[in-house]
């Protein structure tokens, strides 16, 4: 019983993970993506019924404006699907400041583009 819980849990894994690299696909469709990644409780494997799947986005040509860049990212996310996005410049003066969600991301997200944007050290270090 343990083991088919384990093969189940899994598969939803891998279901959630296919979820953010087809939004991620679309998404790169209409933007420049330095980078993507799972963060929270997805890519630590602790989710549950409820989850998120939080992604983050680091891209160029985001909306300057808070209500515009969500739109833009949630247009055509999938239920479950909670996009965060950054400017290559803001996420990098996040990592500098030690912002949780982007030491998250850098330490345990689960990179689906970008790595070496990602997993760079910070500039000027």
């Amino acid at each position: 019983m343990a083991i088919k819980a384990i093969e189940e849990r899994g598969a939803e894994h891998a279901r959630l993970m296919e979820l953010a690299r087809r939004y991620v696909d679309r998404v790169g469709a209409r933007l420049d993506i330095r980078a993507a990644a799972v963060a929270g409780s997805v890519a630590r494997v602790d989710f549950n019924l409820w989850s998120d799947v939080d992604v983050v986005i680091v891209a160029e040509g985001l909306p300057t404006s808070a209500p515009d860049r969500v739109g833009l990212l949630l247009e055509g996310a999938p239920a479950r699907v909670q996009p965060i996005g950054y400017s290559p410049d803001e996420f990098e003066r996040e990592r500098v400041r030690r912002n949780p969600l982007v030491a998250e991301v850098i330490e345990r997200g689960i990179v689906l583009h970008g790595a070496e944007v990602l997993r760079a050290p910070a500039r000027g270090q």
